[in-house]
Parts: C-alpha cells; structure tokens; sequence
C-alpha cells in the first residue's frame, strides 16, 4: 500500500472497498462454503481496516512543511512552501471531524462523537470527543480512539434489522430501518418502539456468528405510570448534580416518545377499526333483495346433489297432508 497517497485518495479507496465487501457479503449468503469468497471477505476487511489506520497516521504524523521549516530555521535558510501537504492535513481533519468513535474513559469503552482535531505544542494529533448521551467531553490522541466503520448502504435498506447507537445513552440497541437519508437512517427502536435518525456510522449489522445471535438483555425500570426507562438512567446518590440533570432531561424525553407512540398506536388501531366497520362485507345470513346487493334464489334452482328434487326450498320436508272434510254433527248425550 502506497503511505505517499493523499487523504481524498485513501478514503475515496475506503469507499470502493467497503463497496467491494457488501458484494462480496451478498455473494456469501448464497454460497456460505465458497473458500474464494472467504478468503476474499478477510482480505478486503484486513484492507479496510489498514487504510483506516493510515488515514489516522497521516492525520497524526507531523507534515512535511513543518519538518521543513524546523530544518530551514536550523540552517538560517527560509523554508520552501509545500501546500500539497497541508491540504493533506486539512483534508485529514476535516474528514475526522463529525465520526462517531470508541474512546476509552474511567477504564470503559464510550460512543462518542469527533468534535473537532487539533496539533499539539509536540506535534501530535489531537481530538476533542463529546460523548453521545452525555454533555462532557474530553481530549484524546487520534491513535487512541477506535473509528466505527460505517456499513455499504446496499446493506441497509428499509426493513433491515440492525443495532444502532441510542442518542440518549450511547448504549447500542436493536432497532429496524424505516428510511435512509442523506445523513444517515431513520430507524426505531424494537424494545422501545421510540423513533430516531443516526449517522451512517452509528448502526451496525447483526453477525450470523453465535455472538451475534444473543439478544442482548436491556435492564429497564417501569414507572408507576407505565412508563419504561433504562435502568442506567436511574439517580443514584453518588451522581452530581450535572449527571442528575441530564438524567432527567433523557428521562423527560424517553416519556414524551413513549406518550406519543402509544397516542399514534391508539389512533392508529382506532382507524383500522372504523375501516374495518366501514368496508365490512355482508353475512352469508343477510337479507336478500335488491337493495342489499345479494340475489334471491329461484325455488326451481337444480339442486347439487342427486336425492334433491326440483321446487322443493325451506326446509325440504313434504307437503301438508289435508283430511277429507266431513259434516260434523253434534249429539245430544
């Protein structure tokens, strides 16, 4: 692989490959037992993810007009300009700038989103990371956080199940993509029912393997009035008092989606039952007539089996037998 490539060529690169991958992934499904397909799905992830470390390198690595310039002012000489590098530079920053990433804090793994990159007085690259679901931040190397590799949209279409990021926790969720944007999707939540729009790189699909297919057990707590919340979003008395305030603001919010969803599943099971009443069909037991848009049978309608006889209808019994009349005369006892 070539280091001397520029940042919009490595991820222009990255692009291809991931497309590559989903291919190939779709090809799998049909063959699983394919060895080629295998072995080219594990060259092009080993791929994908050299090109990503090279493009945190080159966003790391001092550039060469500043070596330069260290050099020059070492030898009195002024320095020559290199503007191809600093783009590179910038290029770099700019596409860090706004991805989700891992950082490691208080010895566990956080989402968290690339605020912005900056140099510090040795030279080394420097991120600032919000975490998503918390208002703190904090500053990391570049080499120190984990990029999220965002899935090919051909593997996200409407309807796909996936995991995605949860904006008030940052935990990862299963959930169901209803649309793609230009940002990202528009998913909901399958535990919750609660709705949301993520960025590309905050989704991730299930893996057929059997780590993927443990459903991941969600503690949750039901409030008196019937609410559910996360357990995690429960106060505790060690929290201070900008950790309690958040939690309630993320409480707030988990309530109004809640409330809302169930107004939208009552309108909508009201109007599916109006519908119903509407365009229902009439009984096999309804009258018969013109008006009611059912025929009348002929009494001399042929009958399906063979014993039936033809002008016969209720309830097939034979006709009333009449005694012969005679006078009646009454005796005196």
């Amino acid at each position: 692989m070539d280091f001397q490539q520029s940042a919009e060529e490595l991820l222009t690169k990255l692009d291809t490959y991931r497309e590559q991958l989903a291919q190939v992934e779709e090809a799998l499904e049909q063959q699983p037992d394919e060895p080629s397909l295998v072995k080219l799905k594990n060259d092009l992830t080993e791929v994908i993810v050299l090109t990503e470390d090279l493009v945190k390198y080159q966003a790391a690595a001092p550039t060469e007009a500043e070596t330069g310039a260290e050099t020059a002012g070492r030898a009195s000489a002024p320095p020559l300009p290199q503007p191809t590098t600093r783009s590179v530079g910038k290029s770099v920053h700019t596409a860090l700038v706004g991805r989700t990433c891992e950082a490691f804090f208080e010895q566990k793994w956080y989402n968290g989103e690339i605020k912005s990159v900056r140099r510090d007085e040795r030279g080394q690259e420097r991120c600032m990371v919000e975490f998503i679901g918390f208002s703190n931040s904090r500053e990391f190397k570049v080499t120190d956080v984990r990029l999220l590799r965002p899935p090919h949209p051909a593997q996200c279409q409407p309807g796909t199940k996936c995991q995605a990021i949860f904006p008030e926790d940052g935990l990862w969720y299963d959930c169901v993509i209803t649309e793609q944007t230009e940002k990202g999707y528009k998913i909901t939540f399958m535990d919750y029912g609660s709705r949301a729009e993520v960025r590309f790189d905050q989704i991730r699909l299930q893996t057929s393997g059997k780590v993927g297919q443990q459903k991941r057990t969600i503690k949750e707590v039901t409030t008196p009035a019937g609410y559910k919340i996360p357990e995690s979003m429960q106060i505790q008395k060690t929290d201070t008092e900008d950790i309690i305030e958040a939690k309630r603001r993320k409480i707030t919010a988990i309530k109004k989606q809640q409330r809302a969803d169930k107004l939208e599943h009552e309108h909508v099971k009201q109007q599916s039952n109006w519908q119903k009443f509407f365009y229902k069909k009439a009984s096999t037991r309804s009258k018969c007539g013109f008006m009611s848009g059912k025929p009348r049978d002929s009494i001399f309608k042929v009958p399906e089996s063979l014993e039936g006889r033809v002008g016969f209808m209720n309830s097939g019994q034979e006709m009333t037998k009449f005694h012969e009349a005679r006078k009646f005369t009454y005796q005196y006892v």
